[in-house]
């Protein structure tokens, strides 16, 4: 089981081999221990961003309140990043070295009645040893590791050959290229209008000064083209077209490329926080599971998220966070460094007024480093910062920073009317909105059927209206039926759940 730990510094991945029933926090703790053995945590593990809620350290994970165990589960706590060097080279063969580490590790603790010795060259260019009581881990280790937060390599192994010291030193650059053209096929990225206009509206409601995100929920699109043919003999004068079939020729179809179609957003629980490396906090979400599910059943998937800008110079399209949270996205959505057309969307506001929607990706390498824990938050938002651990190889030299341009792609976007879905009720999780999820606004939208040619369904298609009847249908069986009729509208709905919708917004009586 895969749990996320989201630090003041970043993401830690933590795999996780006991039963989901029995990790507790010290479980978390231990295995953290295994690569980052001289962490200083400031806060302890918990629940919310804040940190206010720490676990209960006497009980399992999966007993403690709105816990749901599933992989990708986050939580939070706060360390002192001077602490936080990473021993990522105790593997061999993909086997942990268990005893190396906690030698390390305990050979590491600071202890007033030990001495070490140290090697230094004198003013005459002789080699002297010295002794000292400075047994800091991060003043001595780093100078014996074979790369600073590593262990020196007699540690890792005896005895070392050229190419395998090459092999395993490679593992830690980074040549760093741009690259070309994003995964998503010609046809780009088709958003839905009135989704990406409700998004903005609220944004402008703050003058765009304060950030938020939102995820997209729609379909990949496989494109095809005829492009394998068999035939004895060139017949190509016999082409009466593009695409045109030739005569007694066979032709199989294989995918081209994808394309993304978005037809809703869905933004999360999130607290704006100028402090923040990404402008605002994620908070727990108890309505994730059904968001899920109820996408599911539409036929729709996650397929990239949207994230609302404050006014940036020209040419910043994204701050170092921004790429990193990108990254992960991307990560998760192909379940490693693999390509995938899931992409990122930004919504601003020009010197003029004028809203400005782009579309991106981050590429196959910034997804790579991202996975190896090589890209950290730095002072200059426009650069991702390369951890000390990893060297990042530009124009031939090294570089502690990489501008964060090198690593996204721009898709092609284009505008988007859905012909499954409206988008007409309050959007849930948005504060201070004119609007809110209430029966009444279910009333206002639904009192719409027919007149100007509405139906039921039709005004019931709406992404938002149907995750607002999950808190009052149920979600396994009821939803299902509702989601059927949404998708597919030869599937008539079932006058019971009208009465029942109906009734619950007031047109009928109460529910």
């Amino acid at each position: 089981m895969i749990i996320r730990v989201r630090t003041n510094i970043g993401i830690w991945r933590v795999t996780i081999t006991s039963p989901p029933s029995s990790i507790t926090t010290q479980t978390i703790l231990d295995t953290i221990a295994q690569t980052r053995p001289h962490v200083v945590y400031e806060a302890p593990l918990s629940l919310d961003p804040k940190c206010s809620e720490p676990i209960d350290t006497s009980r399992p994970l999966c007993e403690q309140h709105g816990v749901q165990m599933r992989d990708g589960l986050m939580i939070y706590c706060k360390v002192d990043s001077s602490t936080c060097a990473e021993n990522t080279v105790g593997n061999n063969n993909g086997n942990t070295n268990d005893t190396n580490m906690s030698t390390t590790a305990a050979a590491s603790e600071p202890s007033s009645s030990t001495t070490i010795t140290k090697r230094i060259i004198a003013k005459d260019g002789t080699i002297k040893l010295i002794h000292t009581t400075d047994t800091d881990p991060s003043n001595n280790k780093s100078e014996l590791g074979f790369r600073k937060g590593l262990m020196p390599l007699r540690d890792i192994k005896k005895s070392w050959t050229l190419n395998e010291f090459t092999a395993m030193d490679d593992k830690y650059n980074f040549k760093i290229k741009r690259q070309e053209s994003s995964f998503v096929g010609v046809e780009g990225l088709h958003l839905e209008s009135g989704a990406v206009e409700s998004f903005q509206n609220y944004l402008r409601r703050f003058q765009f000064r304060q950030q938020r995100f939102g995820y997209l929920y729609g379909r990949f699109v496989e494109e095809e083209e005829d492009v394998k043919e068999e035939e004895e003999e060139d017949r190509s004068h016999l082409r009466q077209g593009w695409g045109a079939r030739m005569p007694q020729k066979n032709e199989s179809k294989v995918k081209k490329n994808k394309k993304v179609i978005v037809e809703a957003i869905y933004e999360p629980p999130q607290e704006a926080d100028a402090d923040a490396a990404e402008g605002f906090v994620m908070l727990e979400d108890d309505q994730e599971e059904n968001v899920e599910q109820v996408a599911s059943l539409l036929g729709l998937r996650k397929v990239g998220w949207i994230v609302g800008q404050p006014p940036r110079e020209t040419g910043f399209q994204f701050s170092a966070a921004e790429v990193i949270m990108a990254a992960e996205l991307q990560l998760e959505c192909a379940q490693g460094v693999e390509e995938t057309p899931f992409v990122t969307v930004r919504c601003t506001v020009g010197d003029e007024g004028n809203v400005i929607v782009e579309a991106f990706q981050v590429s196959l390498q910034c997804m790579e480093m991202v996975a190896e824990e090589a890209l950290d938050i730095g002072p200059n938002p426009g650069f991702c910062y390369v951890n000390e651990t990893f060297t990042a190889i530009q124009e031939g030299k090294p570089s502690p920073t990489v501008e964060n341009n090198f690593f996204l792609t721009l898709v092609p976007i284009h505008g988007y009317q859905s012909d499954m879905f409206v988008t007409q009720f309050p959007f849930v999780n948005r504060p201070f909105d004119d609007r809110q999820q209430t029966h009444d606004e279910m009333k206002r939208q639904l009192t719409k059927s027919g007149q100007a040619g509405w139906t039921f369904i039709d005004l019931l298609s709406d992404f938002a209206l149907l995750l607002y009847l999950c808190k009052f249908l149920d979600v396994s069986q009821d939803m299902p039926k509702i989601c059927e009729s949404v998708k597919d509208r030869e599937v008539l709905l079932d006058d019971g759940y009208k009465i029942i919708i109906s009734s619950m917004a007031g047109m009928d009586g109460s529910y």
